[in-house]
């Protein structure tokens, strides 16, 4: 698949970010919940997850984020960063089942030389419905065609 690189000329509000399709596993679950020493056992246990009412091990939010900061970095590569980004959590996810980054840029802004893109963000599982909704504010560098 070809990903597009951001150019500021180019962009024009709305503009689709390239999509990242993850699916998260269980050792990954247990690994992130390792790194981050999150010792909260429905992201690990079937069995804790089932007493507290869910119908797996659940993915972290702090992971979806990840998810999202992956998408717009891979998007950005190395024409810009990350400012800002914030999303929430909607409805849980489950390991194995596909989620789908998307996020299109809804606004650009320049104040001296900073150029900003303002964007919507969100994951959305297997069946469309929405598990996560946010936004960001990229920065994209000066380059030289720019």
């Amino acid at each position: 698949m070809s990903r597009s690189t951001p150019d500021w000329k180019s962009i024009e509000a709305p503009a689709a970010i390239d999509e990242l399709v993850v699916t998260p596993d269980r050792m990954q679950l247990f690994m992130f919940s390792a790194v981050t020493w999150n010792r909260h056992h429905i992201h690990y246990s079937k069995d804790a997850a089932l007493e507290e009412g869910l119908p797996d091990v659940v993915v972290h939010r702090a992971l979806l984020g990840n998810f999202l900061a992956r998408m717009l970095t891979d998007w950005l590569g190395d024409h810009g960063e990350i400012r800002e980004l914030s999303w929430k959590v909607l409805q849980s996810a489950l390991p194995g089942k596909p989620l789908r980054c998307q996020g299109v840029v809804i606004a650009k802004s320049s104040e001296g030389q900073r150029r900003g893109l303002t964007c919507d963000v969100k994951i959305v599982n297997e069946e469309g419905q929405s598990v996560a909704a946010g936004s960001a504010l990229l920065d994209l560098f000066e380059t030289a065609h720019s």
